[in-house]
């Protein structure tokens, strides 16, 4: 699994398709933290709508990935990187919030082919983050929890053809 989360996190909302919800609603429990899910550029950081903050994503962060997708993070009260700045898997990219179109704390992830509205990836195929509203789960990474002794184990689960993997540690 590879979530915008470090630790705990809950899926407030599912994937629904363009038309519906194009990605996954998060909250984080353990930190409040977005990090990137992926190497990349950052595309855009900043206000969907500077003039309307109460539009669309409010604050967010675009990622162009190495894999040429655009990884959304959007409704973050508070953005650390900026537009050109390179970026590498769990960096810390913002902080959940709720500016923009939104009723409560979260972060909106998606991945779209292009940097645009109308497209989107299924989100839960490529993360391996369950696509179940309401479920509580746990990516399984900490940093430095392999150099700070702790053992660490390699998962993978299959559920209806779905294989999801993460890293278990001990606590």
């Amino acid at each position: 699994m590879n979530s915008p989360y470090m630790g705990k996190f809950k899926v407030t909302q599912a994937y629904k398709g363009d038309s519906v919800h194009d990605g996954l609603d998060l909250e984080g429990i353990d930190s409040r933290e977005i990090h990137a899910t992926i190497g990349g550029t950052i595309h855009y950081a900043g206000w969907e709508n500077s003039a309307d903050h109460s539009q669309g994503f409010g604050q967010y962060v675009c990622i162009k990935g190495t894999d040429g997708k655009f990884y959304y993070f959007g409704h973050l009260s508070e953005i650390k990187v900026k537009s050109g700045q390179s970026v590498n898997i769990t960096d810390v990219i913002g902080i959940e919030g709720s500016t923009g179109r939104s009723t409560g704390s979260h972060c909106h992830y998606c991945i779209r082919p292009n940097f645009c509205k109308g497209n989107s990836f299924n989100v839960s195929e490529i993360s391996g983050i369950p696509n179940c509203e309401g479920g509580t789960y746990d990516d399984g990474f900490r940093i430095g929890s392999a150099i700070s002794g702790k053992r660490t184990k390699s998962v993978s689960l299959t559920i209806d053809g779905v294989t999801y993997q993460g890293i278990l540690s001990e606590k």
